[in-house]
């Protein structure tokens, strides 16, 4: 009977621990990264959505001011000042009877985006008196990334029959029947998805000649 000169190993060599460690540590590298961007990524995509929301909202109260500008308190014409990234016009914001001095521009700025500021006046005194010192200024939408190629506003004539160019500047404020806005935003314009554009062309009521 032949009797066998070999043992049956038992355990692991050193090297085999060694190399089973390096794989356990390497993969699990793999996931903790992996869901850590993925974390991110989530969190990227949540910020972009809360901020269209908070823009969507600010965007319709835009819609809404302008589309019901009238002539002021003191019986001054319903847009005081237009231009491509700002407009002055009177509103009853309130629906108080008493029509404000509303103020839509972009706050200068030297990041990736900006803000829109809605500035208001409240009429005062006897005779009433739109005193310019008294505007109150707040964020109306933040994240804003216009550019040249995409202006805030744009106006346009009772002319305008939906394929006309929009007036030139300086804008004639007595010919301005319809306002174009248009809103770029974006959280972080250096992620994925991409900027939200928010547009809708205005007609003032108050100003319609048909």
């Amino acid at each position: 009977m032949m009797i066998s000169t070999f043992k049956r190993r038992a355990g692991f060599s050193l090297f085999e621990v060694l190399l089973v460690m390096a794989l356990f540590s390497s993969t699990l590298f793999v996931v903790i990264r992996f869901r850590s961007n993925l974390d991110l990524l989530q969190n990227i995509v949540n910020q972009k959505l809360q901020s269209r929301q908070d823009i969507d909202q600010a965007f319709q109260r835009l819609v809404t001011d302008i589309r019901s500008a009238g002539p002021s308190s003191l019986g001054g014409y319903a847009i005081e000042a237009a231009a491509t990234g700002s407009l002055t016009f009177y509103s009853d914001i309130d629906k108080d009877g008493i029509f404000e001095r509303v103020r839509y521009f972009l706050a200068s700025s030297t990041s990736a985006t900006t803000t829109l500021q809605r500035g208001i006046v409240e009429p005062a005194g006897n005779p009433l008196v739109y005193a310019t010192s008294t505007e109150i200024v707040a964020t109306a939408a933040a994240n804003v990334v216009n550019t040249s190629t995409v202006q805030l506003f744009a106006y346009y004539d009772a002319n305008y029959t939906g394929s006309e160019a929009p007036l030139s500047v300086p804008i004639t404020t007595t010919a301005v029947r319809l306002v174009k806005i248009s809103l770029l935003a974006d959280v972080n314009p250096n992620t994925a998805p991409v900027s939200t554009l928010f547009s809708d062309m205005v007609s003032i009521r108050n100003l319609r000649s048909n």
